[in-house]
Parts: structure tokens; C-alpha cells; sequence
């Protein structure tokens, strides 16, 4: 019997649901275990609070999942300008006005009452939706690079360029994923070799100013040298100095092949975001290789469920759509994996659904909720 009998009345793609279960199934015992440096650190709650927490994070994402399939896709397509827009007034809010809880400078946040949102994130989703919208728009359309510019790319640099003081690396994964999708809706190749070329002199530009005058001009510059060369040289051995990789490495040396010890890890209580950059090290440390690579598998075959419900569709807006929505939860999935076992300098992205965040396991859920709700067009032509 099928999955799809068995749920006779849910439309959309089970396997993509199911998949998503047994992340967030995941991240409970996960974030209860990584707790322990949060209580350890801040001394004002116990595990239980922060498991609560994020339970009530996932309710409320399994809420706006729900409310995802409920929102048709013509409206996302001519809302797309005003929630870019929205997007980027949250942006400047947080530039002028956010909050940096660990004191370097980075304003990421914006503090509620009752929580923090990271605006980046929701930014994120704004430009590949508006991405989406802009490809459909030129598609069989021969259009001059300035048109361009003045429809889609310039709103889309106004954006990133809110982030890249705050948050170099969301801002490059933007403009990547961007090229991605917009390669992927045909777009020709000339016109993303000139944008590339201008981007990057805009960049140099930027980085010479922030060079000059470091005071006026916002950036994380150093921060992003100090990683890239602390990366490309290897930990200096002469100041006896134990980063947060190295600890991650431990991490993963600790856990062997095969493990089950849910909890006792020991490098999460000296990762200072074993919670979040480093959760991936921490899971093989209490679950092996072995748990490591099942982690790895579910994000794959989300990315194959992308995939497949992409080319099964027939709607061009919509193929593109799941793409540009479902592209940066993997994108963020294997930029963490990847800093955490030291394939790529630190970067600072979540594990979406596993790692601790509000902002990004909510917006998870509203995306997923969305493309769920888009292949019930599948579904509905069998």
C-alpha cells in the first residue's frame, strides 16, 4: 500500500514530508544535548527550558508550514516586489538600530519582547523569490543587460548590500544561489559573466574603502582575513591557542565510525556555538561517522525531492520556484556540515531544523509549507 493511500487526503509530496519529520525528529535529542553549554555559559535556565524552547519553535514552524499550503502561488508571484521590500526596511532597521549578542559588532538581530529574529534570513527568501518572478518575467525575452539592472539587479545588490556589513558570507551565498537559479531558468550565460565581473569590482571597491576608512565604512573585513588565513595556514601551534575548528575536529575524532552516546559529548561544552555553526561535529561525536552521514543523506534526498518535483512540474514559475525556494535550506545545510569538519572557513550558517535559531527554523517551515503546497499540481494530474 502507498504512502499516498494511506493519507488519501494529503495532496502534496509525502517523501519531502517525511524527510522533514525526521529532521526535526533529530534536533530534539540534538538540542538538548548541545543545551548544556547554553546553561553552562549563561547560568539562567536548564536543558529543559531551551528543549521547551524549541519545541515552541517547531510548533510555531509547523504552523507556518501549514500556512505555506495555503498560499497560492499567484499571490506569492505579485507580493514578490512588496515582501523584498518589506525585507529590506528590516534590513536597514537592523544595520541602524539591531543587536549584536556577542559583542562584535555584527548587527544581525532585531530584539523582541519575548525573542530575536535575524532579518538576513528572511531577506534571503525575499531575493529568491523575487528571483523566481524576475526570471519568468524575461523568459523567451531578449532584454538589454540595462533593463536588467533596472528591474531585478539593482534592488537585488540594494538587499545583499544591507547584509554584507553584518553578514559577508549570507550575503555571497545570496548572490551565488541567485546566479544559480537564474542559470538553471536559462538566463544567458554573457549577461551572468558581466554581472559577476561588475559585482566583483563593486566588492573590490568596497573593500578598499572599508580599507581606508574602517571607522565609516561597516564591515567584518578582519574577521573574514583573520578565518580565510587561519584556514589556508592551519592553527599556529606556537600560541598553544585551541579554536573553535579545532575543537570541532576533536569532536569528530572522538566519535569513530559507529557510536550511541546521546549527550556525552565533550567538545560541546567548550564550542562556543555548538548549538548552531558547530551542531554537525557535536552529532558525530555522540552518533559516529555513521550518524554523520545519515544527516548527510536526509539533506541530499531533500535536495532530490527539490529536484524531482521541479522537473515534474509544468507551470515554468513554479518549476523555478521550488528551486529558488528550496536551494538555500540545502545551500545553508552543507555550508555548516562543511565548516564543521573543516572543508571551508567558518561561516556562521545554520543546520535548518537541527541547529538552534528561530528565525531560520521558522522561515524553514513556512518554505517547505510552500513547496509542498506547489507539487500538489503534481498530484492533482494523476
Amino acid at each position: 500500500m502507498s504512502v499516498q493511500k494511506l493519507l488519501p487526503r494529503f495532496k502534496g509530496d509525502i517523501t519531502l514530508l517525511i524527510i522533514t519529520g525526521f529532521l526535526v525528529l533529530i534536533s530534539f535529542a540534538v538540542v538538548f544535548s548541545t543545551s548544556s553549554n547554553l546553561v553552562n555559559v549563561y547560568h539562567t535556565h536548564s536543558h529543559w527550558f531551551y528543549f521547551a524552547k524549541h519545541l515552541f519553535l517547531i510548533a510555531i514552524a509547523a504552523f507556518l508550514f501549514l500556512a505555506g499550503m495555503y498560499v497560492p502561488v499567484e499571490l506569492l508571484k505579485k507580493w514578490a516586489p512588496l515582501v523584498l521590500a518589506a525585507s529590506a526596511v528590516l534590513l536597514l532597521y537592523t544595520l541602524l538600530f539591531g543587536v549584536s549578542p556577542n559583542g562584535d559588532h555584527a548587527r544581525r538581530w532585531i530584539r523582541l519582547p519575548f525573542a530575536t529574529i535575524q532579518p538576513s534570513f528572511i531577506a534571503l527568501y525575499a531575493v529568491m523569490l523575487y528571483t523566481a518572478v524576475f526570471a519568468d518575467k524575461i523568459k523567451n525575452k531578449r532584454t538589454s543587460l540595462w533593463y536588467d539592472f533596472k528591474v531585478f539587479w539593482l534592488f537585488v545588490l540594494l538587499t545583499v548590500g544591507l547584509i554584507l556589513p553584518a553578514n559577508n558570507s549570507t550575503a555571497l551565498m545570496i548572490v551565488g544561489l541567485v546566479m544559480i537559479v537564474l542559470f538553471l531558468g536559462g538566463y544567458p550565460l554573457r549577461k551572468l559573466v558581466a554581472v559577476t565581473l561588475i559585482l566583483a569590482g563593486a566588492l573590490g571597491i568596497y573593500y578598499l574603502a572599508a580599507k581606508a576608512f574602517p571607522q565609516a565604512v561597516p564591515n567584518r573585513f578582519e574577521t573574514l582575513e583573520r578565518r580565510i588565513v587561519r584556514f589556508i595556514k592551519g592553527e599556529d601551534e606556537k600560541t598553544g591557542e585551541i579554536t573553535q575548528p579545532m575543537r570541532a575536529k576533536m569532536a569528530i575524532a572522538s566519535g569513530g565510525v559507529f557510536r550511541w552516546a546521546p549527550g556525552k559529548s565533550v567538545q560541546k561544552n567548550m564550542l562556543s556555538q555548538s548549538s548552531s555553526d558547530f551542531v554537525y561535529a557535536v552529532i558525530i561525536e555522540e552518533y559516529g561517522l555513521f550518524g554523520g552521514l545519515v544527516i548527510l543523506f536526509l539533506y541530499f534526498m531533500l535536495l532530490v525531492r527539490f529536484f524531482i518535483i521541479s522537473q515534474n512540474l509544468k507551470n515554468y514559475f513554479e518549476k523555478l520556484l521550488v528551486m529558488a525556494l528550496g536551494l538555500p535550506v540545502i545551500a545553508q545545510a552543507f555550508i555548516n556540515m562543511s565548516v564543521a569538519t573543516g572543508l571551508i572557513p567558518v561561516t556562521g550558517q545554520p543546520l535548518p531544523l537541527i541547529s538552534t535559531g528561530g528565525t531560520t527554523i521558522m522561515m524553514t517551515g513556512l518554505i517547505l509549507g510552500i513547496i509542498v503546497k506547489i507539487s500538489e499540481a503534481i498530484y492533482d494530474e494523476k
